[in-house]
């Protein structure tokens, strides 16, 4: 096989390399799921998932890193997503939010949480989703 041949096949073959590549990227980016789950005591203990190829993956996850007794509160596949509880002893006041922008929902969860009763309110968790 003569150089230039042998060249462009191998630059035709890089070529859909990098197709497939960037497909699968913006496949994995279009399909990112996230998940909050929370205890029964309305928020003592948390899960947060993002970026998940598939909702049952993200809702799997955020269980998991809960624990016992938990239940999945928040889903979302676009955007962001925030968790705020409040920090005041005895306090069971929560909140959550989605929005475009991680700002955005951090605020919404905070505002979630002073309507609950809450006086301390922090956001304990947010992530949003690459998409």
């Amino acid at each position: 096989v003569d150089p230039v041949t042998k060249a462009t096949g191998k630059g035709i073959v890089m070529g859909k390399l990098v197709g497939i590549f960037i497909a699968m990227l913006f496949a994995s980016v279009a399909s990112a799921n996230g998940a909050l789950a929370i205890d029964s005591n309305q928020g003592d203990q948390y899960g947060f998932s993002y970026n998940h190829g598939s909702m049952q993956q993200a809702q799997s996850r955020a269980l998991s890193e809960c624990g016992y007794g938990c239940r999945v509160v928040q889903t979302f596949s676009r955007g962001c997503a925030a968790y705020a509880a409040d920090q005041a002893s005895g306090s069971s006041a929560y909140g959550w939010g989605t929005a475009s922008s991680g700002g955005q929902a951090q605020n919404t969860a905070l505002q979630y949480c002073v309507r609950q009763g809450g006086q301390r309110c922090m956001v304990r968790a947010w992530g949003c989703n690459g998409n």
